[in-house]
């Protein structure tokens, strides 16, 4: 019997494939629960907050510090969103606008002297047109332009299978 129910998503940027699916499934869920009587709000879309951007500049001006550190020189930071079908962003998802805004936000408040950045997207599936470019791509490119990398996932706030095993296993 709560008093007030507040939903957070953890998707800082906004998609209808994510967020709103998200609420979606709570209000269908809510209701048959019988929570849809309850006050509750959603806070919803947070790719500029101050304290995000904050964090995550933070998190990985450490993480860069620290590749410098074990000798590397030459080092670009990637910062890798989920993909999605470019078809969605045409009918006017805005999560890639703001995926690529937030990065943007972060690199500037890393206040880091001519930091080389780029973002760029994971996880494609099927025979969609993704948006682009892909973390492959990225790497590929950042091999031959003989750079180390720092990969952020920027639209994650938590650790999670699908990410842990992109990053860490499988692009490793």
């Amino acid at each position: 019997k709560p008093d007030r129910i507040v939903l957070l998503p953890l998707y800082p940027q906004f998609s209808t494939t994510t967020t709103w699916s998200s609420i979606e499934a709570w209000d269908k869920h809510a209701h048959q629960a019988g929570y849809d009587k309850t006050p509750s709000s959603t806070i919803c879309c947070y790719p500029f907050n101050d304290g995000f951007i904050k964090a995550s500049a933070e998190h990985v001006k450490i993480k860069l510090d620290e590749a410098k550190k074990d000798g590397h020189k030459d080092i670009r930071v990637l910062f890798s969103a989920h993909g999605l079908p470019e078809d969605i962003i045409k009918k006017g998802d805005g999560y890639q606008w703001q995926c690529e805004q937030s990065a943007a936000k972060i690199a500037e408040a890393m206040k880091v002297k001519g930091l080389d950045w780029q973002i760029c997207y994971q996880s494609r599936v099927g025979p969609k047109k993704w948006i682009g470019p892909s973390l492959d791509e990225a790497l590929e490119k950042a091999a031959a332009d003989k750079k180390a990398v720092v990969i952020y996932p920027h639209a994650f706030t938590q650790e999670h299978v699908e990410t842990l095993v992109e990053l860490d296993v499988e692009y490793h």
